[in-house]
């Protein structure tokens, strides 16, 4: 199931990469890229419960961080 999601709340590329980097060991996650300089995220899962753990992740990984599925 492939998405695209739009993040904010991250002010750094080196977050993103770092959130990026956390969201590829979740289990069920077949691929993810972030943009930083766009704020997208695509994503690439087995199953519509991946995202919900994809979403917590970004919520725990920093206050103020968001992610919003557009696609």
């Amino acid at each position: 199931m492939n998405m695209v999601c739009k993040f904010s709340g991250i002010d750094c590329a080196v977050c993103a990469l770092k959130l990026e980097e956390k969201i590829k060991k979740l289990d069920g996650v077949i691929s993810c890229n972030i943009n930083f300089l766009a704020e997208r995220v695509d994503l690439e899962v087995e199953n519509k419960d991946v995202f919900e753990k994809i979403v917590e992740i970004c919520r725990d990984f920093e206050e103020g961080v968001t992610l919003k599925r557009i696609k």
